[in-house]
């Protein structure tokens, strides 16, 4: 019962593994499965352009090839009919030529594409769909996991600030922005410049995601005065956003003004107040 026992866990590891050999001793790739992850875009025109909740789906062929489908509502369909699989060490390798259908405006065209991976499991693979013709030669790197919190939040903010202290609630001001910018260390650069309020400035904000969310954190310090005459105050940032970056709170707090002064953005224009 023991020998048994043993062969059974085995041979239920050797399941689990996405390259194995068959029963002569050859390699032989499992690679069928559906990959969730993110996708980053590059081309002459921007660099690593962020797409989050990305799938790509692969089929296994009759003839051992496999059939790749990748459906991303910011860049379009992706189709691989018979890509090549291969295998070193404990990577499965895919090599195959496509087409995707890409467009704006609800027009669309069909274009030649690349696409290569490298698969270790269902939650460890990296996958490229190159596309020449779009924007001077177009690479969308697909990666399993949950995209990186900096890469995600970097962009600009823009909405209304709701300010509140000891002495007044609910000052609003419209037409305010807030600009994340990834460092490349995982951390973030945030700037808030106001006409009403001044400049604030997090040089390294950490990031991470929570739930369905991504919340960031940092301090710095404002100049901030009145009739041309500034002090430099010490603040504290918190902020919090969705993966589309359209739901999103971004808060300032500077503990020793007027007795604690919170100025906070959020989306939209400010809510109507009483005369």
């Amino acid at each position: 019962m023991k020998i048994k026992t043993v062969l059974m866990m085995l041979s239920a590891a050797v399941l689990m593994m996405a390259c194995d050999k068959d029963e002569n001793g050859s390699e032989t790739v499992d690679f069928a499965g559906r990959y969730n992850g993110y996708t980053l875009a590059s081309c002459n025109y921007f660099q690593d352009m962020i797409s989050a909740d990305e799938t790509v789906v692969i089929t296994e062929n009759t003839d051992g090839t496999a059939s790749v489908s990748f459906t991303s509502a910011t860049w379009g369909t992706f189709t691989i009919t018979d890509a090549q699989a291969s295998v070193s060490g404990d990577v499965c390798s895919l090599s195959g030529n496509g087409q995707t259908q890409m467009g704006m405006g609800g027009s669309t065209s069909a274009y030649d594409c690349t696409f290569t991976a490298g698969i270790k499991s269902q939650t460890d693979a990296r996958m490229e769909f190159s596309i020449p013709s779009v924007m001077g030669g177009m690479t969308l790197t697909f990666q399993t996991g949950d995209a990186p919190a900096d890469l995600l939040l970097a962009g600009t903010y823009e909405g209304y600030t709701d300010a509140d202290c000891s002495y007044f609630q609910n000052t609003y001001t419209d037409n305010e922005s807030v600009t994340l910018t990834a460092n490349g260390d995982g951390t973030l650069k945030i700037v808030f410049e106001s006409a009403s309020w001044g400049t604030f400035t997090v040089a390294s904000a950490t990031a991470t995601k929570e739930g369905e969310e991504y919340v960031f954190t940092g301090s710095g310090s404002v100049a901030m005065g009145m009739g041309g005459s500034t002090s430099n105050y010490d603040f504290t940032l918190s902020g919090r956003s969705n993966a589309a970056r359209d739901d999103f709170s971004i808060a300032f707090n500077v503990p020793a003004v007027m007795g604690g002064l919170t100025i906070t953005l959020l989306p939209g224009t400010a809510p109507a107040t009483e005369e």
